[in-house]
């Protein structure tokens, strides 16, 4: 289940259940005897990439949860940054669990969340790697400590909400800053290989052009992208200057706003996401919500 984005109003709302809103990589864990699997949510096998992640002890029953993967930095933060080295760094994970899906071979995705969330307490012991979600009905003092702690948002989730496939407004994100996961469809070339990536998003079935981004990059990076950027006519109709490429990869940029002409005015480069599928970049990112 995946969340649309919300604004601030929601947070004085009596109808949600509020959570901080952890920079990770959101997985499944299966649990089936002594097993665990994780499942990222684009369906990869995330099992042998996490192996610390070895809490089966933790959960007292078989069952299928819903997380986020994260890394903490030194003030107790999830740090995106810190996941993408950990490999090198030998920094271990943690599995934040807030949903339970499936217990003991019964399908929970059909009762409320507010029940859900019971059972979920009622299965893990926090320990080692494995914690739960803290959750809050006082959305607006929930934001005060996420704004003061510079963590990336809250997620507001109707207590009556059951889990379905696909996005959902039942789940709202609601963050600090204006952020959109955008389809890399080209670049342009000039003082260096690649001087800024074109950013696409999906509408409906249509992979649609909304500018440029050519600040926050680092230098390996762009190096590390000229090598994998595939050039390619792709479906998206790009200005003469910019190179087409498969439309295959995901970035995340923050911007000021989403101007009457299809365009994000004063974005910048924040990270790849390479825990997200391009058909997952959709319009409604920029033209719903805050």
């Amino acid at each position: 289940m995946l969340a649309a984005t919300g604004t601030r109003e929601i947070l004085r709302s009596k109808s949600y259940i509020f959570e901080p809103k952890l920079d990770g990589y959101r997985a499944l864990c299966q649990k089936r005897g002594e097993t665990l699997r994780f499942i990222s949510r684009n369906n990869r096998d995330l099992t042998l990439e996490f192996t610390e992640l070895s809490f089966g002890d933790h959960i007292n029953a078989d069952c299928t949860l819903d997380g986020e993967i994260v890394i903490y930095d030194k003030k107790g933060n999830p740090s995106f940054a810190l996941m993408q080295q950990r490999k090198h760094r030998r920094l271990l994970p943690t599995y934040v669990a807030f949903d339970i899906l499936e217990l003991d071979g019964r399908d929970l995705r059909r009762l409320p969340l507010s029940e859900r969330k019971q059972l979920l307490v009622g299965v893990i012991e926090e320990g080692g790697n494995l914690q739960l979600m803290p959750s809050t009905e006082n959305g607006a003092e929930l934001w005060n400590v996420v704004t003061a702690r510079g963590l990336e948002g809250v997620m507001a989730k109707k207590k009556d909400s059951i889990y379905v496939t696909g996005r959902s407004r039942a789940w709202l994100k609601i963050k600090l800053e204006k952020t959109v996961d955008c389809v890399i469809v080209g670049y342009a070339t000039k003082t260096r290989e690649i001087a800024s990536l074109a950013l696409g998003l999906y509408d409906g079935t249509t992979l649609t052009y909304i500018g440029q981004v050519g600040t926050g990059f680092s230098e390996s990076l762009l190096v590390k992208l000229s090598k994998e950027l595939v050039r390619s006519p792709n479906e998206v109709v790009l200005p003469t200057n910019l190179h087409p490429v498969v439309p295959d990869k995901v970035c995340e940029v923050k911007y000021l706003e989403y101007t009457g002409d299809g365009r994000l005015r004063a974005p910048v480069f924040l990270r790849i996401r390479g825990d997200k599928s391009a058909r997952e970049c959709t319009i409604d990112q920029v033209t719903k919500g805050a």
